[in-house]
């Protein structure tokens, strides 16, 4: 993950790629995803054997996030 000040400066970087432009995301989407319980359970002692449950609430979550932009979608 790289953060950037601007999606600008983003653009500028050298390893900027066109086909990764849905994936820019700002502070405030960030924050959203990582409120999600799959960030919050960690110290949870049954975070291992809910990983199913809290997996399948975090792709919504990223869903939610960036409108299901193709981007985030998992091959």
């Amino acid at each position: 993950m790289n953060l950037f000040r601007s999606e600008e400066h983003a653009r500028n970087w050298s390893g900027y790629k066109e086909e990764a432009e849905g994936g820019l995301l700002s502070l405030a989407q960030i924050l959203e995803v990582f409120s999600a319980p799959h960030f919050r359970e960690r110290g949870n002692g049954r975070y291992i054997s809910s990983m199913g449950e809290l997996r399948s609430s975090f792709m919504e979550k990223i869903k939610e996030v960036t409108n299901d932009h193709p981007f985030w979608r998992l091959p």
